[in-house]
């Protein structure tokens, strides 16, 4: 009799199945191999087999076997309850530690699922003594098996037979890729498999124990890593395995592609003012990581706005990467995470045309080299091995496990999947082994979660043998002194790289401004023969001095306005004319939000802030002149109050940030460029010491705990939000022009109408980008009465949207909002 694991359909025909056994050692085997290039994980590798083996084992049963191949549905075909009991048993037999049969039962328990708590999956003896009794889960869960055990009873020959099979497969698998194969795989398994149908009840109910004194354990988040890349490896494996994702040969990776680039682009450049610097930043940089010890695992560099960060950081971690090639034989892949999607994208197209300059080949398969991954990334795979694009799933599978060697990302993928519980987020967690990941303008990461990043990103530089580059103008104390190699040279030469620009000056305004009186002020400094960038903290103050600039500058004036009260199609049009006419030496005024920080390379003659963060107000003076086109640009500081004179900073950033700003910026009317970095290092310090470390402190103790969901008052690791939710807001999207609409109608006909899961999936990603390009957040209780807001997605369809929408400010809103990045 044979057994099967999955099986190719064409409508209701079947065209292939794919055997049990098979699946099972290829499965294990690439298990196996994630962990075997981790040192510290040597000692979980006959665990990684062991998961691998036993995860499918409830596909044994006539109860599955029927449903895949007859299509019968009952509830006794579901296998990832038994399977988990099974590999408890198997790892018990080799003498696994305790732990280690937890995590075995985990990742086997939920393969197909996110990250849980696992006593809501166990009982104790004594309420094992009536199952009739327990939770309906639990009880459910139990008879299933009971069902399943007595199924199995009746092939225990045949079973065990394709047990024998899968065992010697992924020894073959084993020995053909170099390792030497696990003893446990060559054991009586049809006498495992009776032993096991005998006493699963025992196993059951050996993991309440295991489970209570995991609890009386000193907390540490060694049990959280390793559990958690057990579950990676596994699901990375299977879910590649079962979609027939055929392997992708890394490709080399010259460590001088930066210097070859630079030679053929940048030759003819000088070697006065900022070339100058950078190229002082970038030889630092190369002498620094050459020389590193491998002990090293913590990097920054630290350079101001303009100096060629992105070629240098790159050019860093390739040396550091062939560096460590030569050492250990294997080369490491290079994360670089950025904060936002503009960034990503403006970076991946840096990195694009460098490669295309200097690899042979790369255009006709440029996945296999660089990928981009964010919500927003098309989905797609080209590699040198096919023509033709890898077909869809695939492409999502090879994208979401970061299968390239340069992959540009952002925060969210980089730290919801080391702080993680979803199984979509935690597929890649088994590829960061040994990687190297750089972070960029980190600041940007809310500093309540500061602590739970740096001990995190510490703890898994140390379990993962990773290495990590800190990048930025403005950085924040996350390292111990010493802990850190600075890559752009001693401290003094940072001090004077600093020193050396002469940019912009900030000129603080005194007293407090209401908006109407802050647009009367500019209108009256107002110079048409300069270019002006104004930047606000909040949808509504932004809306209303652009209304009045409107009326208050001379007609023609050309006035752009810019948030996210504006869909992101407009945003883009909007972000392309001004950069057109900024290039063509025009003048433009831009009323904005913050939005205009987030990686928007535009380039002001003079620039006006509401007060925020100290970075905040930095990010924003680094529009200003930032190409050197002016002697010196001007920053002008305010602080905007409402009609009942609270300060509008405050409702965005909170009280403790703005009442640093307002310290560290008074007292004096200026501030050179040359102090902009140690009055933000200053404010980190400032709002590190008197922030509230408790949403860290709750993470990194359900992580600790292996709490992976929310439990009556505890939080969760799902509780980890780097992005937050607005309250009282929905996502609505608006059929501003024929496009949307048009757009619109595709996501009715394809994906809502899509005949199952698979199809709707895939029919949304085709449309995705374009689909978000007309969605924005605005206030539930501004569509009250108007828009249907209990559907999914509301709708503004055409003829509301001259009511519910300006085609220059964007949504009409009846309130106050904050700023949305």
């Amino acid at each position: 009799m044979a057994f099967y694991a999955h099986c190719d359909r064409e409508g209701e025909r079947i065209k292939r199945l794919y055997r049990l056994s098979a699946h099972l050692a290829l499965v294990a085997a690439a298990s196996y191999t994630s962990l075997a290039r981790l040192p510290r994980y040597q000692k979980l590798l006959p665990l990684a087999a062991t998961v691998g083996l036993a995860h499918d084992f409830g596909k044994y049963t006539s109860y599955f076997q029927n449903y895949l191949l007859k299509g019968e549905v009952n509830p006794y075909k579901e296998h990832a309850f038994i399977s988990g009991l099974w590999a408890t048993y198997l790892a018990a037999r080799q003498g696994a530690e305790p732990l280690e049969q937890l995590a075995a039962f985990m990742a086997v328990l939920w393969h197909h699922r996110d990250l849980d708590n696992l006593d809501r999956y166990l009982a104790s003896r004594r309420e094992m003594e009536d199952i009739s009794r327990l939770d309906p889960d639990k009880y459910r869960r139990l008879e299933v098996v009971e069902k399943q055990v007595e199924d199995l009873r009746r092939n225990v020959e045949k079973v065990g037979t394709s047990l024998i099979s899968a065992a010697r497969h992924l020894a073959r698998l084993l020995a053909r890729l170099g390792f030497a194969p696990p003893p446990f795989l060559t054991q009586d398994w049809r006498r495992c498999l009776e032993e096991f149908l005998g006493s699963w009840r025992e196993v059951y109910l050996s993991l309440y124990r295991h489970w209570r004194k995991f609890e009386r354990q000193e907390p540490s988040l060694s049990p959280y890593f390793s559990v958690v890349l057990l579950f990676s490896a596994l699901i990375d494996a299977d879910k590649r395995h079962s979609a027939r994702v055929r392997e992708v040969k890394r490709p080399e990776l010259p460590s001088d592609l930066i210097c070859l680039y630079k030679e053929r682009k940048f030759s003819g450049a000088g070697t006065q003012g900022i070339n100058a610097l950078r190229e002082e930043i970038f030889r630092h940089a190369a002498e620094r990581i050459a020389r590193a010890p491998f002990s090293q695992r913590f990097f920054t560099l630290t350079a101001p706005t303009g100096s060629g960060k992105t070629l240098t950081v790159l050019n860093t971690a390739l040396i550091l990467r062939q560096r460590l090639k030569e050492a250990y034989g294997f080369s490491p892949r290079i994360i670089y995470a950025l904060p936002f999607t503009s960034i990503i994208d403006q970076t991946y197209q840096v990195l694009y045309e460098l490669m295309e300059e200097t690899l042979p080949g790369f255009v006709s398969a440029p996945s296999v080299y660089l990928l981009k991954h964010h919500h927003l990334a098309e989905i797609s795979y080209k590699d040198p091995e096919d023509e033709d694009p890898r077909r869809f799933d695939e492409a999502m599978l090879l994208i979401e496990s970061w299968q390239s060697e340069v992959v540009v990302t952002t925060f969210v993928q980089l730290l919801h999947t080391l702080i993680g519980y979803r199984n979509r987020m935690l597929k890649k967690f088994c590829h960061l082994g040994r990687a190297i990941i750089i972070m960029d303008e980190v600041q940007n990461i809310p500093v309540e979660y500061w602590p739970l990043v740096t001990e995190v990103l510490k703890r898994a530089a140390e379990e993962l043998d990773l290495r990590l580059i800190l990048m930025t103008a403005t950085r924040p104390e996350w390292f111990e002194p010493g802990e850190a190699l600075e890559l752009a040279g001693e401290l003094e030469d940072i001090e004077r790289y600093f020193k050396m620009l002469d940019r912009v000056r900030l000129l603080v305004e005194p007293g407090q401004y209401r908006v109407a009186e802050a647009a009367e002020l500019f209108a009256r400094r107002y110079d048409p023969s300069q270019s002006h960038l104004v930047v606000l903290n909040t949808i509504r103050s932004s809306v209303d001095f652009y209304h009045y600039l409107k009326d208050l500058l001379p007609e023609g004036t050309p006035l752009y306005y810019l948030s996210t009260n504006i869909v992101p199609a407009e945003r883009e049009k909007r972000i392309e004319a001004l950069r057109t006419a900024l290039h063509r030496g025009e003048k433009p005024v831009l009323v904005s939000t913050q939005v205009v920080e987030a990686g928007v390379d535009l380039d002001f003659d003079v620039a006006w802030r509401d007060i925020g963060p100290v970075d905040a107000v930095v990010q924003v003076a680094g529009r200003c002149n930032r190409n050197f086109k002016r002697d010196k640009g001007d920053v002008y500081l305010l602080n905007l109050v409402d009609e009942q004179g609270h300060s509008l900073a405050v409702r965005v950033y909170g009280a403790i940030h703005i009442k640093g700003a307002r310290e560290f910026f008074s007292g004096r009317p200026e501030f050179p460029e040359a102090e902009f970095h140690s009055l933000v290092e200053n404010f980190f310090s400032f709002v590190r010491a008197r922030k509230d470390p408790s949403a860290s402190d709750t993470i990194l103790k359900a992580m600790k705990e292996l709490r992976f969901k929310g439990d009556g008052e505890e939080k969760g690791v799902a509780g980890f939000q780097l992005i937050k939710d607005l309250p009282n807001h929905i996502e609505v999207f608006v059929a501003l022009d024929p496009k949307a609409e048009e757009v619109w109608e595709a996501y009715q006909q394809e994906v809502v109408n899509a005949p199952d899961r698979r199809s709707r999936w895939e029919a949304f990603y085709r449309i995705k980008r374009d689909f978000s390009r007309y969605i924005i957040s605005v206030p539930v209780r501004s569509l009250a009465g108007k828009v249907d807001t209990s559907k999914a997605l509301p709708y503004i369809p055409p003829y509301l949207v001259e009511e519910l929408y300006d085609p220059e400010t964007g949504f009409k809103r009846v309130d106050e909002g904050a700023v949305i990045i």
